[in-house]
């Protein structure tokens, strides 16, 4: 009896003890920085497997003993270890990690921590990508990697942005990186998706990170990764973004008054001793003068907004995100604006324990209404640029007559011929922009579905599948409008369509294994198929007798009509592989190869085989690095490898013939054939051979990070398209395999990082250093047009692509005597003309004294980021700048060319030569000295570099739990608010002409009057429910 009595009584012991040590603990999490709750944090009991994880508002609930200990992990915060003691409500505050190579970071097919990274690769996450204001991803990521030039080919909504990964290597093929996006690659990736749409992006800067994608992988690889849903309750968050723009900056003009004292001073001058005389602006002629600021007129004040709405959630097995964006960006100059709408649904799900299946789809519609901003100004169809006709119209002409209507002509206006020959006939720019009607849609989808098995022996099978589609519709009306209906006479209507789908399936086996735990093997094996099919219409028709747009269609003008439709489609086979090993994450090796086979080329050359070695060495894991506690972290890299470039046309390998030519035969215009464009059965890869050295730091915990690459790329067999003699004809040149480039680099990252108990601070810096040379080219190849025959730039030997040729200017003819002494220019030079070098000291300026005077290509590019913050205040202040680049001025050389009766630049009526002694850098005014005075030169050649504050933005962040806000967070933000430079247009950033695109990047740094940056200011609010 006694014996059951002690049995009992334990038992119960037992049974209260267990009662007593198991609790029900409950409590929140949030971010020890910001004090937003975090969902989805892992909260596991040590030495079990029990656990849970936070809900919506960072809340949990768990059953423990009393003495058991907690651990606390978040993906990007440091895991904490908390023993409760008798504790029944524990809260707990997470800091960010601070140790950046335990960041996650997507390379090629796979991810991996960055300690385990070879190669040259950089990231950014959401955070500075939802920073700025802007309607291209392309945008947000200027200034933020080292290596990677950023640039707007224009600053007007919509419009395309140049990305350079580590220089330009190719002369006439794209020298744009690849963009994959979830794994598929997609065209026109960074403006197609909404910024808030992205989790971070990676951009793979050398060959050892980017061999995998073999022949596309050239100008580097941007890898895009969309959001997903999270473990959780469901979340809803909103983002809004209200604001206004304006102009950063605008080049004053002269006045009307003056314009006559310096049209009185040019005829003064070359009436004398001239047989034609110009009639002086006096008397009667200043009577109802206007004085109109033109250029500040095509200008306006400009709303911008931008509306982004996601709904994300899970459990154990699935998590979606469902996510909806509306963008809308009126321009600063008249007429112009564009707007964006996208949706984009995620899922992931792991079905079974072995089988993971997803399905990412996203579809967007984007409308442009653009304005001539950029082009020659040699009134085309669409009137040349909008600014620069802005610089040239005189000041003396109203905008519109007594009765509201634009007016064109002066001598129209003011009743007499001689008015045109005082003030020019340029285009009214207002009514040019008004007048102008352009519209894009681009219609997208993007599909991807993937489904991972797990199968034994560590292997996992992933099949990817995915869809790119873009539909693009482009309608211009060119009304027939100003004096006579002179400009756009015949009226026109164009309407293009062009339609492009891209379908990839790429299959992978990976198999990962660690052997007595010290040696880690990696091994992964794919095929890839890509397809990319496409069809284009143009069609136009002229002469409409009745101009109504609401009734205007193809086929109802009376004048020439024209259809052209073209259908295309390429495919790409690739077989791939990849081996990884490392030593106790001490000593690593890894090695790539692709083959690849393009139906662009043809014979043996269809294939081609790129590949990468690596190895690196974490050095903090040696022995003699363990009482070295300052040193968190120490890795030497280095890699070689040699990838591709195909950026041509589809079919550069066969002579193409078009129809739509005319030709006489029996009196009479007969429609036929030409051949346009020639073939060449040989052509072969692009290559770049690629070495790469780095060395990562982290110290004091992650407090302080430094990593500098150097670099050396050498491209081979570049694609480039040949000159042709004019016999030739019409025929667009073929292309073939010329010359070598050379691409060789610094790039920098620097972080470091101080927090505080209410706050603290971070600052991150990186700079890009780049030499470019020409290292073998069969014969130079000129671009940058700048007038009929004349051109800016030459790419040869020694120098870098698309390098400015000008003659130098060596300051002013002051004298009669000066100018005898010097090397003959011409037999109208008179004092106060520019003076060149005579380079090879033959006694004559010719075109054999045109040197090399600088590129477009800056030597280096940096970003400056701070940030700070102090309980619910959050600042942060970003610089962005290049430096060691040219521009070529060209609107200056009519705007301070003196030409026809156009008005001056301010700067030029202050400083303009008026007597021996007066100037040496400003000529005199004269109209017959302008084919001197307005050469090619130097003296339009701008230094190009600029360091500009690209954004500010100061916030804060509302703890509540009221009305369902689980967060608030509401910030001001301006834009482009001031740049640093010496270039005199208006904006050094802004220089890619329209007239200039189809060569590239050897026609850049030509500013013609490209629209430029606006400046902006918004207000924003980040609500989650």
């Amino acid at each position: 009896m006694k014996r059951i009595f002690l049995l009992m009584s334990l038992f119960a012991f037992v049974c209260l003890a267990n009662a007593q040590t198991q609790s029900t603990i409950t409590g929140k999490v949030k971010d020890a920085a910001t004090g937003e709750f975090l969902m989805g944090v892992n909260v596991r009991v040590d030495g079990t497997t029990t656990g849970t994880s936070t809900g919506l508002d960072g809340d949990y609930s768990i059953k423990v003993s009393d003495n058991a200990t907690l651990i606390f992990s978040y993906m990007g915060y440091e895991t904490q270890k908390i023993k409760l003691n008798g504790q029944k409500v524990l809260n707990v505050a997470l800091g960010e990690k601070t140790e950046l190579m335990d960041e996650v970071v997507v390379v090629g097919y796979t991810s991996m921590k960055r300690r385990d990274v070879l190669g040259a690769v950089s990231k950014i996450d959401s955070k500075s990508i939802n920073a700025l204001p802007v309607s291209s991803t392309a945008q947000a990521l200027q200034g933020r990697i080292a290596g990677v030039q950023v640039s707007n080919a224009t600053g007007a909504p919509g419009a395309g942005v140049s990305v350079r990964v580590r220089g330009v290597g190719s002369i006439s093929s794209s020298n744009d990186p690849l963009y994959i996006v979830d794994g598929i690659p997609v065209e026109d990736a960074l403006n197609s998706i909404s910024p808030g749409d992205i989790e971070n992006i990676s951009v793979l800067k050398d060959a050892s990170s980017a061999a995998i994608y073999g022949s596309r992988a050239n100008n580097g690889v941007v890898l895009i990764t969309t959001k997903t849903g999270k473990k959780g309750k469901a979340q809803i968050t909103y983002h809004g973004q209200f604001g206004f723009q304006t102009h950063a900056n605008l080049i004053e003009m002269a006045n009307t008054a003056e314009y006559i004292d310096i049209y009185n001073q040019a005829v003064d001058a070359d009436n004398a001793g001239s047989s034609i005389k110009r009639t002086r602006l006096a008397g009667d002629y200043l009577n109802g003068l206007a004085d109109v600021d033109h250029v500040a007129s095509i200008f306006q004040t400009a709303p911008i907004y931008s509306q982004e709405l996601s709904v994300s959630g899970g459990n154990d097995k699935t998590n979606y995100m469902i996510s909806g964006t509306y963008f809308n960006q009126e321009g600063i100059i008249r007429n112009s604006g564009y707007n964006r709408a996208t949706l984009r649904v995620n899922i992931n799900s792991d079905v079974k324990n072995w089988l993971k299946v997803g399905f990412n789809m996203s579809g967007s519609l984007g409308n442009t209404r653009s304005v001539s901003s950029s082009g020659d100004g040699y009134g085309n169809s669409e009137g040349g640029s909008v600014v620069r006709y802005a610089m040239f119209r005189n000041p003396a002409i109203p905008i519109k007559d007594g009765a509201g209507q634009y007016i064109d002509k002066p001598s129209t206006y003011f009743g007499n011929s001689i008015y045109d020959t005082f003030f020019g006939d340029g285009y009214n720019p207002v009514a040019l922009a008004e007048n102008t009607d352009r519209k894009k849609t681009e219609e997208g989808l993007f599909s991807r579905i993937y489904a991972t098995f797990k199968l034994p022996f560590n292997l996992s099978w992933t099949n990817n599948f995915g869809i790119d589609y873009k539909n693009y519709k482009y309608k211009v009306y060119n009304a027939s409008w100003g004096d006579d209906n002179r400009i756009n006479n015949p009226n026109s209507v164009t309407v293009d369509h062009s339609r492009n789908l891209g379908w990839t399936f790429n299959t992978l086996l990976n198999w990962n294994k660690t052997f007595n735990e010290v040696h880690n093997l990696s091994v992964m094996a794919g095929f890839e198929a890509i397809r990319s099919t496409g069809e284009s219409m143009s069609n136009s028709d002229q002469d409409f007798p009745v101009w109504n747009k609401d009734v205007l269609y193809i086929g109802g003008g009376t004048g020439e009509k024209v259809s052209k439709e073209s259908e295309y489609s390429s495919t790409l086979a690739s077989f791939f592989g990849q081996a990884s090993y490392d030593y106790r994450s001490r000593y690593y090796v890894s090695g790539t190869i692709r083959r690849d086979g393009s139906s662009k080329f043809v014979g043996d050359n269809r294939w081609g085989t790129f590949y990468s070695a690596s190895a690196g060495w974490n050095i903090e894991q040696e022995a003699f690095m363990q009482d070295v506690t300052v040193i968190n972290k120490l890795k030497l890299r280095a890699g070689y490898g040699s990838i591709g470039n195909q950026n041509i046309g589809n079919y550069a390998y066969s002579d193409i013939y078009s129809s739509n030519y005319n030709y006489p035969f029996g009196g009479t215009s007969v429609s036929g054939y030409a051949q346009t464009k020639l073939g060449n059965p040989n052509l072969k890869w692009e290559t770049s051979n690629q070495f790469n050295v780095g060395l990562d730091l982290e110290l004091l915990k992650g407090s302080f990070a430094f990593s500098v690459d150097f670099y050396n790329k050498i491209t081979k067999d570049m694609l480039v398209q040949a000159p042709l003699p004019p016999s030739i004809g019409d025929a667009e040149p073929y292309w073939i395999n010329n010359g070598k480039v050379l691409n060789r680099g610094v790039d920098l990252e620097f972080m470091y990082r101080k927090d505080y108990k209410d706050g603290g601070f971070d600052v991150t810096l990186n700079a890009g250093f780049l030499k470019n040379e020409v290292l073998a080219l069969n014969a130079p190849i000129v671009g940058g047009r700048v007038d009929n025959g004349i051109y800016a730039t030459k790419t040869e030997v020694g120098y870098p692509i698309g390098s400015f040729f000008m003659y130098e200017m060596d300051g002013i003819f002051q004298n009669e005597a000066e100018i005898l002494t010097s090397a003959y220019q011409g037999a109208n030079i008179k004092p106060g003309d520019v003076k060149f070098v005579d380079q090879d000291n033959n006694g004559t300026i010719d075109e054999n004294d045109r040197v090399h005077v600088g590129s477009a290509i800056p030597k280096m590019t940096m970003g400056l980021t701070l940030n700070g913050y102090w309980k619910g205040f959050d600042l942060n202040i970003f610089f962005q700048g290049a430096f060691g680049q040219k521009i070529y001025n060209q609107i200056l050389t009519d705007s301070e060319g003196f030409y026809r009766g156009f008005n001056v630049t301010k700067r030029y009526y202050d400083n303009y030569w008026t007597g021996e002694g007066s100037t040496n850098e400003y000529p005199r005014a004269s109209w017959s000295a302008k084919s001197n005075n307005a050469r090619v030169s130097t003296r339009f050649l701008e230094d190009g570099s600029y360091m500009r504050l690209k954004n500010i933005q100061l916030g804060y962040t509302f703890k509540t739990n009221h009305w369902g806000i689980d967060r608030l967070r509401l910030y001001l933000s301006a834009t482009n608010l001031f740049t640093i430079t010496k270039y005199s247009g208006f904006d050094p950033e802004m220089t890619v002409s329209a007239n200039s695109t189809s060569e590239g990047d050897r026609a850049a740094g030509i500013d013609w009057g490209t629209y430029p940056a606006a400046r902006t200011y918004t207000f924003g609010v980040n609500l989650t429910f």
